[in-house]
């Protein structure tokens, strides 16, 4: 079941009950390794590419969590928004400013569904950099702040509902998770990632780590996430959708995906993941 679901760009708007939850506790599909998309221009590497649409579609698509992984480019000129770009092993032709920051405002602004996507929230989570300085961290700290520092939620706002956040800062849409130095006090703790250790593994030893990870129980307030991905014998990454509907699907209050909060896939456009998440949002709410 594919996610191409008319709405979905601004589900969370229409999700009963998700806005008694706060932030940490919403069950959230992401992408592993969200800049690795299929239009980036990296054919030379095929092993590298996770998803099938830029980061762009992904938001459109319901994907509410980004995974960026950055690598400071400083002999780029000082200005250009090639100094920060995405990798995966390599560097991905996208680029922190353009394809991320620049993106979410044209997502935001874009005059036929502007108010249709007021309420969307979407983690910007800032999880590995490269080749990165001090004055690097200092550098990115002020492009983002430029660019989208008008739609962050402070920090501090993560004992709020998300309720309480649409009421008391209309427009603020925007978390960003910043897995290291945190020159800026808006920013929110690096989110907990949840990785098995391997690349390749089978679909069963995925979902057993899945299970185990499962039951470790999470601090109040922390992000965390579950790298639901892997790898083929070909250092491919493996399209295993069908499992991905299977485990995840929302029928009631107990099912299997209540024990989440951000999913990250691989392929995720394939799956049903933004659907099933919207509906355990109901659940999780209104048990709440």
């Amino acid at each position: 079941m594919a996610s191409s679901i008319e709405g979905l760009d601004r589900w969370m708007d229409n999700t009963l009950y998700l806005n008694k939850l706060r932030i940490d506790e919403l069950i959230l599909p992401g992408t592993h390794n969200s800049g690795a998309d299929k239009k980036a221009s990296i054919l030379n590497f095929p092993q590298q590419i996770t998803q099938d649409v830029p980061a762009s579609e992904q938001i459109k698509a319901g994907i509410r969590v980004l995974d960026l992984r950055v690598r400071f480019e400083p002999g780029e000129a000082d200005g250009s928004p090639k100094r920060f770009a995405l990798y995966h092993g390599n560097s991905l032709n996208r680029f922190v400013g353009t394809d991320i920051l620049d993106v979410l405002n044209e997502f935001y602004e874009t005059s036929s569904s502007k108010a249709a996507r007021a309420k969307e929230l979407i983690i910007l989570n800032f999880h590995q950099f490269d080749n990165f300085t001090e004055a690097a961290h200092e550098e990115l700290r002020l492009l983002i702040d430029r660019k989208i520092g008008n739609r962050t939620i402070p920090s501090s706002f993560r004992y709020s509902t998300v309720e309480h956040i649409w009421n008391t800062l209309p427009g603020r849409t925007v978390v960003i998770s910043y897995n290291q130095y945190r020159y800026n006090s808006d920013y929110w703790n690096g989110v907990e990632q949840q990785w098995s250790g391997e690349n390749y593994i089978s679909t069963d030893t995925l979902k057993k780590f899945m299970d185990e990870a499962s039951s470790q129980p999470k601090q109040f307030y922390q992000l965390r996430s579950i790298q639901c991905a892997k790898y083929t014998g070909l250092f491919v990454p493996d399209d295993f959708s069908d499992k991905i509907d299977e485990w995840f699907h929302s029928r009631d209050g107990n099912s299997y995906i209540q024990r989440f909060n951000i999913i990250n896939t691989d392929w995720s456009t394939r799956s049903g993941i933004v659907i099933n998440c919207l509906l355990a949002n109901q659940f999780r709410g209104r048990n709440k």
